[in-house]
Parts: structure tokens; C-alpha cells; sequence
């Protein structure tokens, strides 16, 4: 038997399809897949038309198999692209991939990669898509003008071990729950990552000096906000500079969605049967 035979032969059979139903599809006889099989070899207008019919490359009918992984085709893509449409792939392999974790049938008929990109906005309505297993959670805004992805797998000792201590959870959240420490946060996230003062600060977001120092610190002592020390003419003085920003405009976004009342939830599934903690 030819390498050539023996692969068609093996691509065939593991795409349960016979002989003559290969031939149908490129359009030879079914001797003559039996003759390829048995040691014949096509001719060349035939082999790109068999690689198609069988769903390989003609590399793969030659015996030179594709070792890349998945991982290593996706990378391969999204490098392939510049980084705006790069974005814009890995948004879709994400919502690909959870979808696929559902294991149902028709969300891959109904729920596709084209529709999500025109979900348009529509009077500040938001489009979400969540699901919620036993193996872990999803959450995705799909808006075709603003989308984000959280996926989290849960750990093997469950969700609430992985949080830590209540009270320090607490003492995070008491930042965010004050207007002036989120109007600093916005207008530290207005300029590049460089030492601003705090009499910058103050000034520019009108809170007076030594209120605008105490939520700094607070601040700093949660890791979201880094201080320093600057030698001027005049003295050193403390300058700041935000931390974790990948971290804490997620968070800001999720608490945005959690008071949004203009929502469609397109595509929830509630599929768990034990509790969260």
C-alpha cells in the first residue's frame, strides 16, 4: 500500500465514509478509491480534491501530519493580526469556548460568533450572557460597542476559601463605596502612570487636602495605589502613582453592571446544584 493510499484509507474510515461515498464527492468511481487504497496513487487534479472531500491538507494525505496542538493553531492565528483584530479573536475564542463547555446542540446554531458582533446599543440597554455551573461561572457584556469577559473555573477547595478574610474583603470594599475615592481614581486613570502630587490631586478633584491624603493612604493600603517619596527644593514630598489597574476596572465595570436595570439577558443558564459557598 502506498502512504498516500493508506491515508486516505485512515481519513476516510474515521469520518465513517465509504468508498463509494468518496467517490461521489470527487467524482471517481469506487474502483478507483479501491484501486488508491490498495496501493494505487492519484493523479494530481485529484489530490487537492480528495484532501477537501476528507477534511485534511494534502501535506496530511502525504503522511506529513500536523503535530500542532490547538493551542499552538490559535496562537499561530491571533499573532497573525494586528492587535486591534487580534482583540477582537480572542473576544471570540472565549465566547466560543465557554459555549462549548454547555454541551448543547443548538447554541451553536443560535448563538454564533456573527450575531453576538450585532448586538448593537440600543438607549443604554446592555446585553449579557452569564452562566453559572457547578465547574465554575461565566459572565460576558456582548454589546457590539463595549464587551468584557470574565470566566472563572472553581478551585478545588471552592470559591469562598479562595476569597480569604471577610474583614479584609470588607476594608477593600469601604474604598470603593466612597464617591471621593472613586472620583481620585477617576482622575488618576485620566493621565499616563506617572507621580502625581497631592496637591495635583486635591486640586483637581476638589477635595480638600487632608481628607484627599487619608483616602490615599487607604488606598495605598489596599494595593491599588502606590506612594513615594519626591525631593524638591522645597522638602520631599509624596507623590502617587495607581496599582493594579488591571484589577480594579474590571471591578469598576462588574459594579456598574450590578445596578444596570436596561439589560436582556441573552443567554443564562443556571445549571448548579450546591451552593456558591
Amino acid at each position: 500500500m502506498s502512504i498516500i493510499g493508506g491515508q486516505i484509507k485512515k481519513y476516510r474510515v474515521s469520518k465513517d465514509i465509504t468508498q463509494e461515498q468518496l467517490g461521489q464527492m470527487i467524482g471517481v468511481t469506487t474502483q478507483a478509491v479501491s484501486k488508491w487504497e490498495r496501493g494505487g496513487v492519484p493523479d494530481a487534479e485529484s489530490i487537492p480534491l480528495i484532501a477537501d472531500a476528507l477534511g485534511v491538507s494534502t501535506d496530511m494525505l502525504f503522511g506529513r501530519e500536523n503535530t500542532a496542538t490547538i493551542v499552538d493553531m490559535i496562537m499561530d492565528e491571533i499573532q497573525s493580526v494586528e492587535r486591534t483584530e487580534a482583540m477582537k479573536k480572542v473576544f471570540h475564542y472565549l465566547w466560543a469556548a465557554s459555549m462549548a463547555i454547555l454541551n448543547e446542540k443548538y447554541i451553536k446554531d443560535s448563538i454564533g460568533i456573527e450575531l453576538i458582533d450585532n448586538l448593537r446599543h440600543s438607549q443604554g440597554m446592555g446585553y449579557y450572557s452569564r452562566f453559572c455551573l457547578n465547574e465554575g461561572i461565566m459572565d460576558a457584556r456582548l454589546n457590539s460597542d463595549f464587551k468584557y469577559f470574565f470566566f472563572m473555573p472553581e478551585p478545588e477547595k471552592g470559591f469562598c476559601d479562595s476569597l480569604g478574610d471577610p474583614a479584609a474583603l470588607a476594608e477593600t470594599m469601604s474604598v470603593f463605596s466612597n464617591k471621593d475615592s472613586i472620583k481620585i481614581l477617576f482622575f488618576m486613570y485620566t493621565r499616563l502612570n506617572t507621580p502625581l502630587s497631592l496637591s495635583l490631586i486635591a486640586s483637581r478633584t476638589e477635595i480638600p487636602a487632608e481628607r484627599a491624603e487619608k483616602l490615599m493612604k487607604k488606598m495605598c493600603d489596599i494595593n491599588i495605589m502606590k506612594c513615594s517619596q519626591i525631593e524638591t527644593e522645597n522638602g520631599f514630598i509624596m507623590s502617587y502613582t495607581f496599582y493594579n489597574e488591571t484589577v480594579v476596572l474590571p471591578f469598576l465595570f462588574l459594579a456598574k453592571e450590578m445596578r444596570e436595570d436596561k439589560i436582556i439577558n441573552w443567554g443564562v443558564w443556571f445549571d448548579r446544584n450546591k451552593p456558591l459557598f
